[in-house]
């Protein structure tokens, strides 16, 4: 028999402290620890996922225009905000027949941006008024070094600067350009406990006054400021004509713990579930490159603000899509209705699930308490917060016992509230069956939230299930 101490002591002087039970999904958690990185808004995390897509043989197609396709054919779909993405794989099929297989996540996460005029000066520093996005844990945001990142827009100008305007919609034309300033360039400093005796008992943070952060000391004008800010990220930001710019940890995610199975970095929730879907998709097509069912991987933008955005989970563009492919599919009968499709379309709506945490452990109901790489989560609520069913639960065990991955479950106490996700407005929008699920996951809307290495894998291995069928 295999000495344990030995093979720890092996590993220790090589410089690998991976216990062998833990590293089977350990590649996988490390190419998600790089796409992260590289996905600081949801702008960024839509380009990533542009960027492996087109790896893999998906070609661009515009929101406005057609999107008939051969079966195999694989798309992807960006909403005009640059925010919100679908991926595409025509089946061999009508949708009308088969319905879709669909995978649904969000791209955004609770975090600080930018307001319409943020710099000032206050105190010798030069400071960034911010205005919060989503539910964040507001203490979380002190003393982290912070980047910027997000998208800066400018005006098209023709002769004699006045703004060009479009031929084809007559609307004035801007450009959209990318920023990630990947360095520590801000921090909002906590105040010491000597001048506030109080803060360890009551400690509420006042977004308005507290929150904004300091990104020079001892600069003479708020020009030279802008000339800084310039030089480092490449963007005039004296120039522009409108931003969305977040600020964002600038620590780099990574992999923790003596068996490094724990992964901790910011926006787990919910780009973990974005990255498993898109690498299921992926995987799915290289196994299965002309799947009888259409195969969709869809990425919403604003979950964490309810949705009613033009490319949240509440607008209409996964429904516009789906029906337009539908429609020009080559086995749709000329007499089907495009919206049969939805009757058997399945989705399986992922997004981070909370998982048990040692600290407070009566705050989870002891026969619903996922632990961290255990396995993926179904999430149930009896008020409808969730879109889980006990037909769509069972559905997604059964892909979880052919995946060969074991399956948890999640019921939020009943003295608690429970939060929602973008599986009941899917549901509604659709009419589709859905089923909530996640990764579990401590510290969910902090700025650096710990997730399982393991349960990546298995989450992937599960919507690769779901994707290919029976295959």
């Amino acid at each position: 028999m295999t000495d344990p101490v030995q093979l720890a002591q092996t590993a220790l002087a090589q410089g690998d402290v991976s216990l062998p039970a833990a590293t089977e999904h350990r590649e996988a958690a490390d190419d998600y620890i790089d796409w992260l990185h590289q996905s600081p808004t949801p702008f960024h995390a839509v380009t990533s996922c542009v960027r492996q897509l087109q790896a893999a043989g998906f070609v661009a197609r515009p929101h406005g225009g057609s999107l008939q396709g051969a079966p195999g054919e694989r798309m992807y779909v960006v909403h005009p905000d640059g925010k919100s993405l679908i991926a595409l794989v025509i089946g061999q099929r009508s949708p009308v027949d088969t319905g879709y297989a669909l995978v649904a996540a969000h791209t955004d996460s609770p975090d600080l941006r930018l307001r319409l005029n943020p710099l000032s000066q206050a105190a010798g520093t030069t400071v960034l008024a911010t205005q919060f996005h989503g539910g964040l844990i507001r203490r979380a945001w002190f003393d982290r070094p912070l980047a910027l990142a997000g998208a800066a827009y400018q005006i098209v100008r023709g002769k004699g600067g006045s703004p060009k305007f479009s031929e084809v919609t007559g609307m004035p034309v801007v450009t959209r350009r990318l920023v990630h300033l990947d360095a520590p360039v801000a921090i909002i400093p906590d105040l010491a406990i000597h001048l506030d005796r109080e803060k360890n008992d009551k400690g509420a943070v006042n977004p308005q006054t507290m929150l904004n952060a300091i990104v020079a000391s001892g600069v003479g004008s708020l020009d030279e400021v802008v000339a800084l800010l310039a030089a480092q990220s490449g963007v005039d930001f004296g120039d522009l004509d409108g931003f969305d710019l977040h600020l964002v940890p600038a620590a780099r995610p990574q992999r923790v713990g003596l068996d490094r199975s724990l992964v901790t970095g910011p926006r787990h929730d919910d780009l973990a579930m974005v990255w498993c879907g898109l690498r299921a998709l992926i995987q799915s097509v290289q196994q299965e490159p002309e799947p009888v069912r259409t195969q969709v991987a869809a990425f919403f933008d604003a979950e964490e603000t309810g949705s009613l955005t033009s490319s949240g989970a509440a607008s209409s563009f996964l429904r516009d899509v789906l029906l337009r492919v539908a429609r020009r599919h080559v086995k749709t009968a000329k007499s089907a209705d495009a919206e049969q499709a939805f009757a058997h379309t399945f989705c399986i709506s992922a997004d981070m699930a909370h998982a048990w945490h040692p600290n407070f452990q009566d705050l989870h109901d002891k026969q619903h308490a996922p632990r961290i790489n255990q396995g993926p989560v179904i999430k149930a609520n009896a008020s409808d917060r969730y879109a889980t069913t006990g037909e769509t639960a069972a559905t997604f065990a059964a892909l979880c016992e052919a995946a060969g991955v074991r399956v948890q479950d999640f019921v939020v106490k009943q003295d608690m509230a429970c939060g929602t996700t973008i599986g009941p407005i899917t549901s509604a929008q659709l009419a589709a069956r859905v089923v909530d699920v996640g990764c579990p996951m401590w510290a969910m809307h902090s700025t650096h939230e710990t997730c399982g290495a393991e349960d990546l894998g298995a989450m992937v291995a599960v919507m690769q299930k779901f994707f290919v069928g029976g295959v």
